[in-house]
């Protein structure tokens, strides 16, 4: 039976740097996780949190690591983490952030790429701690009919109600219908892992309703979400991405990461701060909480100087 921090100070650390665009769906999720928290307390049974991680290129960028370090506060507060890799979503590629759609790739090209992603992931993760998981292992198996019956629980309004989806629409530009796909696939991987809580960039909360949605569906509870904004390339500017070059890999060289973090423009700090999802009781006392559970981890601070995003100091070094 694991014990756990009392849930006002869980919810103070997990609630950091949330943002889900309205005051109404905060609300809701809030008193979800609060009442998860509340029911994991009292049973001694962790929460299942996942996150998913599409290899549409080699390498992690800091982008990446927003997400990871929630992860890796639920693990420091006792509860369970999946770390999913998009082997099969990774073959369409989520076009939630894409004005065009992105070009296809086999399962083969994505697990390739996808090799590298448990090792980076755990400069944040506890290796000990994380399951890895990859979602070919049971998307490849649906049939049509199940496809079908997925697909039943969604209407074209809905996905034309999409930001990327209504622009191309009204351009006459082309919208495939296997980037529909997309979001039953990754609803799917909620219901195949039967998670209590995903975690993902404010540009996946159609993707992450529709996991909600799904799980009801098939008689689950429906998955609490956690959603944190998109963080700003080295430009400033555009979200920071492999295809635009605005990235900081988070396994690059160190002199690659110095030069870069050296030419970032003042915007991208005072962006960088603002998507920080570090502790909300300050460090030190969450220190404390954590050694008083037992989950205390000695590389944890050097981790997060490495790839936090909370302010200068923390800015990645090696």
């Amino acid at each position: 039976m694991t014990t756990f921090p009392p849930v006002d100070d869980q919810m103070r650390i997990l609630m950091r740097g949330v943002d889900f665009g309205d005051t109404q769906t905060r609300e809701n999720m809030e008193k979800e996780l609060r009442a998860r928290l509340e029911k994991a307390v009292a049973t001694g049974t962790p929460l299942r949190v996942y996150c998913g991680f599409d290899p549409s290129a080699p390498d992690l960028h800091l982008g990446h690591t927003i997400p990871m370090r929630k992860l890796r506060q639920f693990q420091d507060l006792g509860h369970e983490v999946v770390f999913l890799i998009g082997s099969f979503t990774g073959i369409i590629g989520d076009p939630s952030d894409r004005d065009s759609v992105r070009k296809q790739q086999t399962v083969a090209d994505a697990l390739e790429k996808g090799k590298s992603y448990a090792q980076q992931a755990f400069r944040v993760l506890d290796e000990d701690k994380t399951l890895i998981r990859y979602n070919h292992a049971w998307l490849s198996e649906l049939t049509f009919t199940d496809v079908i019956d997925l697909a039943s629980n969604f209407t074209v309004q809905q996905f034309l109600t999409r930001d990327n989806f209504s622009k191309r629409f009204k351009r006459e530009d082309p919208i495939w219908l296997h980037e529909f796909f997309y979001a039953l696939m990754q609803g799917y991987d909620a219901v195949a892992l039967e998670t209590d809580v995903q975690i993902g960039g404010t540009d996946q909360l159609f993707n992450l309703m529709a996991g909600r949605k799904l799980m009801e569906a098939k008689g689950l509870s429906p998955q609490t979400i956690l959603t944190f904004p998109i963080l700003v390339g080295t430009d400033g500017e555009l979200r920071m991405s492999k295809s635009t070059g605005n990235y900081i890999g988070i396994d690059e060289p160190p002199g690659v990461i110095f030069t870069k973090v050296l030419n970032v423009p003042d915007a991208f700090f005072c962006h960088a701060q603002l998507r920080g999802t570090g502790h909300a009781l300050g460090p030190e006392r969450d220190r404390r909480h954590v050694r008083g559970h037992g989950r205390g981890h000695a590389g944890h601070a050097r981790l997060q100087a490495e790839v936090g995003v909370g302010d200068r100091e923390h800015l990645p070094r090696r």
